[in-house]
């Protein structure tokens, strides 16, 4: 559960938020979300995401979210809604360009394809940093998050190994190399990774960890006793709803604490 520090400065805030005037900061939604496809390449009109968002006027934070090897599918836009039941404006992005896979095989291929071409990959996310932050009227520009999941929490670590705008990453049971140079990174991280995952070895999830804590930022792994890789995915057969659940929470708060404003002493805002 969000802590009980967080959820006061929730309600300060929305007792208060009636006193400033112009766009706010709404941190829960309770009046509903909208949902439509957006092509979020301006130039190009051929990347097309799902958004959800709060049906108000009020600011938010705003996160990108990132499909598995499925692509696109139903599953990421159920996570976008939900997200934005909590608050957030969220861009579920297309690396597959529309297609979604519905075999292994076809999952293998679209990812392998976007791995072979990563200029373009990060292109693709660069882009939806590009609109979320040109929409002045709802979403809070500086504070972005990514959250991707296997294939897509790998994509994830890339925003914030790669610096491409976002102020926090969170990685579920996605790829990484505890060797790579994070001289550039300025996000901060969540992972969450499954003990029995096949394709993630354990030792090396304890190394990333170890290396992240050598950094200045409070960057947090999380290891999942019994669990298996998409151990959060509900539509799965690795599916644990005791992990995946602990783990949404620990997404909430942590994205709570790096995403939402927050009351100083004496009223004002940062």
């Amino acid at each position: 559960m969000i802590n009980a520090r967080c959820l006061h400065l929730f309600l300060i805030l929305s007792f208060s938020i009636s006193f400033f005037s112009g766009p706010q900061l709404l941190s829960a939604a309770n009046s509903g979300i909208v949902t439509k496809t957006v092509a979020y390449d301006h130039d190009r009109q051929k990347l097309l995401g799902f958004m959800a968002r709060p049906k108000d006027n009020h600011l938010h934070p705003a996160l990108i979210l990132i499909h598995e090897w499925w692509g696109l599918n139903e599953n990421i836009k159920e996570n976008a809604r939900r997200f934005a039941k909590a608050g957030y404006v969220t861009l579920a992005v297309d690396l597959y360009a529309g297609r979604v896979a519905t075999t292994l095989d076809e999952a293998r291929s679209l990812a392998g394809g976007v791995r072979s071409n990563m200029p373009q990959a990060l292109d693709n996310l660069k882009q939806a940093v590009k609109f979320l932050k040109a929409q002045s009227g709802y979403v809070l520009s500086d504070r972005i998050a990514s959250v991707g999941w296997s294939s897509g929490g790998g994509w994830s670590y890339q925003m914030a190994k790669n610096n491409l705008g976002v102020k926090a990453s969170v990685i579920y049971y996605g790829r990484f190399n505890p060797e790579d140079d994070l001289t550039n990174m300025r996000a901060t991280i969540l992972g969450h990774f499954g003990e029995n995952d096949r394709g993630i070895r354990i030792d090396t999830v304890r190394e990333f960890q170890a290396r992240l804590k050598t950094l200045n930022k409070e960057h947090e792994i999380f290891i999942y006793p019994n669990a298996g890789h998409a151990f959060a995915n509900s539509s799965g057969k690795n599916y644990d709803p005791a992990a995946a659940e602990l783990a949404r929470q620990r997404t909430l708060e942590f994205l709570n604490k790096y995403l939402f404003l927050r009351i100083e002493m004496g009223g004002s805002w940062r």
